[in-house]
């Protein structure tokens, strides 16, 4: 049985496909969270946080608000310092050197640009800061926008761009200063769907062919999913698991993890010895922690149950949501559990609500436990 601390602690160290993150990951730099803390009055908000950073990964911290992931980046960034521990830029301690000694770019979910500043000027402020000459700040500056798309709004002012336009001009900012470290604070939230997906796809291939290391927070899955070498999941301050993403939603080291990514279905099972569960007429072996308690739940995921008609089966259809290539049917089991399955779009036709249907965990399938809520 592997523990959770074991799992925390070797994900901590990021896998050697990451340290050649877009290709040019050899010139960026590292970063350690070394057993950060930080507390606000009674409040934990970072309870031990170690991460550790290969030189041009993309990770994003992930987790509900509260969760301390917020807290974690604004302590690399200088903005917060942490009660205990430590962070490392290419193996040097810059916990003492303040915010603005640290080389770093940050993009907020506000934008923060100089109202009566052009996208030009608001990209070469940075530059000017480092005294860098008005011929070659513009230059850059002008580069900057050109590769996010922006180089016709040049000499447009903030309140004359769209949201995700002043959004793309806050990250030429931040690079142009070409940062040891970017630093993504919730940069997407305030944008609506189609801007969100067309901007983080943007900023991920910018951060790759850059080969920048960059920390991400986020509270949306899919855009950590979609955007991150590595994802680590955060609650009560603490990190929860630290994983590819593939790896992090089809095997999640913890029940708080399983829930939170992606949709899970929560079903009575039983523990027997020897490290088996039943569950739904299927015996089958458990994974990660098993728990003292006789009351569990087995954690499964919509496309890890099987399902199919017949009569006088264990569940009744209630629903059929057509997702493309996957149809999600909802199931009405007894006991006033209700599952959700998916099947293949087209198989799942006769898959109408009032369906009698027999719904089976897989023989063999390593399934999560967790105690039963007592909701």
């Amino acid at each position: 049985m592997t523990t959770n601390t074991t799992r925390n602690t070797a994900a901590a160290r990021p896998a050697g496909k990451h340290a050649a993150a877009g290709g040019q990951a050899s010139g960026g730099t590292s970063v350690l969270m070394q057993n950060l803390t930080r507390s606000f009055g009674a409040t934990r908000a970072l309870d031990g946080l170690n991460i550790e950073m290969a030189p041009g990964e993309l990770v994003a911290l992930l987790g509900p608000s509260g969760c301390g992931k917020t807290t974690a980046l604004r302590i690399v960034a200088g903005f917060e310092t942490a009660d205990t521990g430590a962070v490392l830029i290419d193996g040097k301690n810059i916990s003492s050197i303040p915010a603005a000694k640290r080389d770093m770019g940050m993009v907020f979910q506000s934008y923060s640009l100089f109202p009566n500043m052009s996208a030009l000027d608001n990209v070469a402020f940075g530059l000017r800061m480092r005294k860098i000459g008005s011929g070659e700040r513009r230059q850059r500056a002008a580069d900057l926008l050109d590769m996010v798309g922006l180089a016709p709004q040049a000499s447009q002012y903030p309140h004359q761009l769209s949201g995700g336009q002043q959004q793309r001009v806050a990250l030429a900012r931040a690079l142009a200063i070409e940062p040891r470290v970017l630093l993504l604070d919730e940069p997407l939230s305030a944008l609506d769907a189609k801007v969100r997906l067309q901007l983080r796809e943007q900023i991920r291939l910018l951060q790759q062919q850059l080969g920048t290391t960059t920390l991400f927070v986020t509270h949306d899955q899919e855009e950590a999913l979609s955007m991150a070498d590595r994802v680590g999941v955060m609650s009560k301050g603490k990190l929860e698991q630290i994983a590819a993403p593939d790896e992090l939603y089809s095997d999640p080291a913890t029940a708080f993890v399983a829930e939170f990514v992606g949709v899970m279905n929560r079903i009575p099972g039983e523990i027997l010895p020897g490290g088996q569960v039943t569950v739904l007429g299927s015996t089958v072996p458990t994974r990660g922690h098993v728990p003292d308690e006789t009351a569990i739940d087995v954690l499964v995921r919509p496309e890890g149950l099987n399902l199919e008609i017949v009569a006088n089966g264990n569940g009744i259809v209630t629903t059929r949501t057509f997702l493309g290539s996957v149809t999600r049917v909802g199931v009405q089991l007894s006991g006033d559990v209700a599952v959700q399955v998916d099947r293949p779009s087209a198989e799942s036709a006769a898959l109408a609500p009032g369906e009698s249907v027999a719904v089976s965990v897989p023989p063999g399938q390593p399934v999560l436990v967790t105690p039963r809520r007592s909701d």
